[in-house]
């Protein structure tokens, strides 16, 4: 015979509940990152990529006289058998160009790299387009909205099998007035296809915009002759 507490709603009951529903939204904030990182091993798992997200990421959070925090640093966004690069501190290549420089760090040179960069202040993250491991470089050209407010930079990388390796937590800056300048809203995401590559801001609903969901046809550039000759 199953029974039910008589009160489903314990001090206990409660704190799980809201941290859950603080890890969800977490989650939904980073889609762009997770739907992408997580997709295939979260259908391998049963699981969603938000579940998967939550499952791996249980050591990185707390909920303390019902105030939720996030470590950061610690986040897994990525999980897999890729090796990682090696990347060094981020730096400002132009007023509102994010540039990370990175080491090789074993692998193919055809596996990809990106950042993710995300503002938890907005709930709302960028996605680089991917480079070449051999590329030594990757960037991001941020909204003008991150102005003033702290951002996190991650490394990701993944290969056309759909692998991924673990994540590498790059670093934590905030964002100057000066630093960030531009109108424009940066390349953050991708989806290969004929239709070319599909680009999109992560937001909360109320800072949507058209212009985060335009068409490119810009692609890697075809360096497989180069490299074979290495």
């Amino acid at each position: 015979m199953i029974s039910f507490p008589a009160n489903p709603r314990t001090p206990k009951q409660v704190a799980h509940r809201e941290m859950f529903k603080q890890e969800v939204q977490l989650a939904a904030s980073m889609r762009w990152a997770i739907n992408k990182s997580f997709k295939e091993v979260s259908y391998e798992m049963g699981m969603t990529p938000y579940n998967l997200f939550v499952h791996l990421n249980q050591h990185a959070f707390s909920l303390n006289e019902g105030v939720f925090t996030v470590d950061y640093s610690a986040l897994r966004l990525s999980t897999g058998p890729l090796e990682e690069a090696v990347y060094e501190a981020p730096e400002w290549t132009a007023d509102n160009v994010l540039t990370v420089r990175f080491a090789r760090g074993g692998g193919k040179w055809s596996d990809y790299v990106r950042l993710y960069v995300h503002c938890p202040e907005l709930g709302l993250g960028i996605l680089t387009a991917p480079v070449y491991r051999n590329d030594k470089k990757v960037s991001a050209m941020l909204p003008t909205m991150f102005a003033g407010r702290e951002v996190h930079v991650y490394g990701l990388v993944s290969n056309d099998e759909g692998m991924w390796a673990e994540t590498t937590y790059v670093g934590r800056l905030i964002c100057s007035e000066r630093e960030v300048t531009s109108g424009q809203w940066p390349v953050v995401s991708e989806e290969r296809g004929e239709g070319g590559v599909e680009f999109g801001v992560d937001r909360r609903e109320e800072v949507v915009d058209e212009r985060a969901n335009q068409l490119s046809t810009e692609q890697p550039p075809d360096r497989s002759k180069d490299c074979r000759r290495r």
